[in-house]
């Protein structure tokens, strides 16, 4: 579920679909998830939105800084060569639902504040002064998002490759310097 539901979004994913990709009958399926596909897509959600997490998490622990954080978790979350960008798994239901279904825009809308305290606590934890933390988070959570989404629908991995250089020239410490550009070519 979490894989169509990156795919192809929940108004899309059909019943019948799941169960023939799956190869879980449509009994298993509801003694499950007696809530049915709403309640199904939003623990696949849930499960989607922990790995992200997760691997911010790895990413800002592996490096120096944040910009040098959220450019590790765009290289982890880069497809590989000559692959289509797969995106981020919680964004097709994010901008379908609060028309289709407002209970995963919900659960969708929790894990993109979670990860953006994520982003925040490890600002903090650099001596970020507060009242620019929040819209530095916002500013990281946006540079990744959109630049998984061009990537995904332009088929231009150039995009995340961009986003990498402006997280380094916006999430520098503000009393530190910014990476040249020769450094940045590293990443």
């Amino acid at each position: 579920m979490a894989r169509l539901l990156r795919d192809q979004g929940y108004a899309a994913t059909g019943r019948a679909q799941l169960v023939t990709e799956s190869r879980v009958s449509n009994g298993s399926l509801y003694h499950h998830f007696p809530g049915g596909m709403d309640e199904l897509a939003e623990a696949a959600l849930n499960a989607s939105g922990l790995l992200v997490e997760r691997a911010l998490n790895e990413a800002f622990e592996q490096t120096a800084n944040p910009g040098l954080g959220v450019c590790r978790f765009l290289d982890m979350a880069s497809p590989a060569a000559g692959e289509p960008c797969p995106g981020c798994p919680i964004a097709p239901t994010a901008l379908e639902s609060p028309a289709v279904n407002p209970r995963l825009r919900a659960v969708a809308a929790r894990w993109f504040d979670a990860w953006e305290s994520l982003i925040a606590s490890r600002l903090r934890a650099d001596g970020w002064p507060e009242e620019s933390v929040a819209e530095m988070a916002s500013a990281a959570i946006s540079l990744i998002e959109g630049a998984l989404l061009l990537a995904r629908v332009t088929g231009q991995v150039s995009h995340i490759a961009h986003a990498k250089g402006a997280a380094l020239t916006l999430l520098t410490k503000p009393n530190g310097r910014a990476l040249r550009r020769q450094d940045q070519s590293t990443l």
